[in-house]
């Protein structure tokens, strides 16, 4: 009698955007890769186009960083647009027989591509495992929620970020398995190059992606109520609208001496020496999901002042690596930044959230399906009701 084939490590598939395309989802998933690789006979699939030019807002989706770059490991073969790379990429996520398939999710734009590539996996669509970056989009609609929910529902396994996302997935659909586990930090980022000079006591940062649920409006309202101290705000990225009104709102308060605005991508070293500059990092969003600007800041031991949505307050340990304010309020924003000086951080102030959000950590959390108890102990006491 035939004894059952015991396989020494999982095999596992993860398809998503690698570098050398740019933003948080394909730097999330990059890392992914890397730590999976050691740990699981893995395959991971990534795009030979994501986006048709006309839908990208930003100049290149590729990083300017990366240019020419191949990730070790990954087989670039799906296009969102050409259905016959779909079923390229079905065929050979079979043939690996995988014991599990990650593939994140983050905007509907992917519902046809992602739909189709899961049914054409026939039996195997059983393994999935959707990471969710975001359950819906930041911007919500009704179609957008449909579409949504028509990918969620073909997945019975999840992971999020937060528990506010975990919340969200449930109501939605209560029957599903989902694992939370905080985004990890990014902590190939390199060592600042260049030392660029400070120019007033306090140095405030404002970093990534410039979309209107962020709430920079919101920070520049409370820069100006704080008039008579000295300090100095760095914007730093890619507008995907409203660039023009900030700058108006930035003149119509009387600003122009106090903000920077660099409306564009910028790459790891250029944003290793914004940070190391940076006194504090201020995320005054309206609303959220996850963020992969926490973890950064974090691994150059920098504070940060959140506001009080989605999961933000579960990943400050408040007074030690940040603050936390009530969200759409300029004046509790202004009190918080008046007060960044007093937080008297060291780096061994964030030695548990360096911990508990390693890649190794969030790796095995996703093989072994659960959370560790490192997570729950140690950020459980950050939340907020």
């Amino acid at each position: 009698m035939s004894q059952p084939v015991v396989r020494k490590n999982k095999r596992v598939v993860l398809v998503g955007p690698i570098l050398p395309f740019r933003g948080g989802i394909a730097q999330h998933t990059t890392m992914l890769h890397r730590a999976l690789r050691p740990r699981v006979d893995l395959l991971t699939l990534s795009y030979t186009r994501q986006y048709p030019a006309a839908l990208f807002p930003g100049a290149s989706d590729r990083d300017p960083g990366y240019l020419g770059h191949v990730e070790p490991g990954v087989d670039y073969v799906l296009d969102s647009l050409n259905p016959a790379s779909w079923w390229q990429s079905a065929r050979r996520i079979a043939a690996h027989d995988p014991d599990l398939i990650i593939i994140p999710w983050w905007t509907v734009y992917w519902a046809v591509c992602y739909r189709s590539l899961i049914a054409m996996l026939g039996s195997h669509k059983h393994s999935l495992l959707l990471l969710c970056h975001n359950v819906f989009d930041h911007e919500e609609s009704l179609l957008k929620t449909m579409l949504a929910r028509s990918v969620l529902r073909r997945s019975g396994r999840f992971l999020v970020h937060t528990h506010a996302e975990a919340d969200r997935l449930k109501a939605a659909m209560p029957k599903a398995d989902v694992v939370v586990k905080a985004h990890p930090i990014y902590d190939h980022f390199p060592a600042s190059t260049e030392v660029l000079p400070r120019r007033a006591r306090t140095e405030l940062l404002f970093f990534g992606f410039v979309r209107p649920y962020k709430g920079l409006d919101l920070l520049l309202d409370a820069l100006k109520l704080l008039s008579c101290e000295d300090l100095f705000l760095s914007i730093v990225g890619e507008f995907w609208q409203g660039l023009d009104e900030t700058r108006r709102q930035v003149a119509r308060l009387g600003l122009q001496h106090r903000v920077e605005i660099v409306a564009n991508y910028v790459t790891e070293e250029q944003a290793s020496n914004f940070f190391q500059r940076a006194d504090c990092v201020v995320l005054p969003y309206r609303s959220a999901t996850g963020t992969g600007v926490i973890p950064l800041a974090y691994h150059y031991n920098k504070p940060v002042i959140v506001t009080r949505v989605g999961g933000l307050p579960n990943l400050v340990s408040e007074g030690k690596t940040g603050l936390v304010v009530e969200p759409d309020s300029p004046v509790a924003l202004a009190d918080a930044i008046r007060h960044c000086h007093e937080l008297g951080v060291k780096p061994e102030d964030f030695t548990a959230q360096k911990m508990a959000m390693s890649w190794g950590a969030y790796a095995q959390a996703l093989i072994d399906g659960r959370a560790e108890e490192v997570y729950d102990d140690k950020l459980e006491s950050c939340k907020s009701g």
